[in-house]
């Protein structure tokens, strides 16, 4: 499966989510904000990507990995990211404007700063790992 065909399938995935058109789901508009999506909206999507590409995603994949690379250094302090962890999610999400990953961004906050292409690029990394 090529980039194209990732990006496609993600769109559709979303369009179905949010009851767009698909022609209105690019690979730049955020999930929430641009399209309209809300955080059970977000589970819909784990769940079609799931299903639409038979890979399986973890809860909080990207910190996940940050907190790996992190080793034993915290992710967090005092409810916001370290400054390691948000050089290492700008790393992650390079999609995102690093205006929207500044110093002072907290947890709850990092779902409103994806967008369309970050979960194509998620799929395509787990594509790549669950299926060789």
């Amino acid at each position: 499966m090529n980039d194209d065909d990732v990006l496609a399938g993600v769109c559709a995935c979303v369009a179905k989510v949010v009851d767009a058109d698909p022609s209105e789901v690019a690979a730049d508009r955020r999930i929430i904000g641009d399209l309209g999506a809300d955080s059970l909206d977000l589970l819909d999507l784990v769940f079609q990507l799931e299903q639409h590409f038979g890979i399986r995603i973890k809860t909080r994949d990207i910190e996940r990995r940050v907190q790996g690379e992190l080793g034993g250094a915290p992710l967090t302090a005092d409810g916001k990211y370290t400054a390691e962890a948000l050089a290492l999610l700008r790393k992650a999400m390079p999609e995102a404007p690093a205006s929207e990953m500044a110093e002072g961004l907290r947890p709850a906050d990092l779902p409103y700063r994806f967008r369309v292409s970050t979960f194509a690029s998620l799929v395509k990394r787990l594509i790549k790992e669950q299926h060789g």
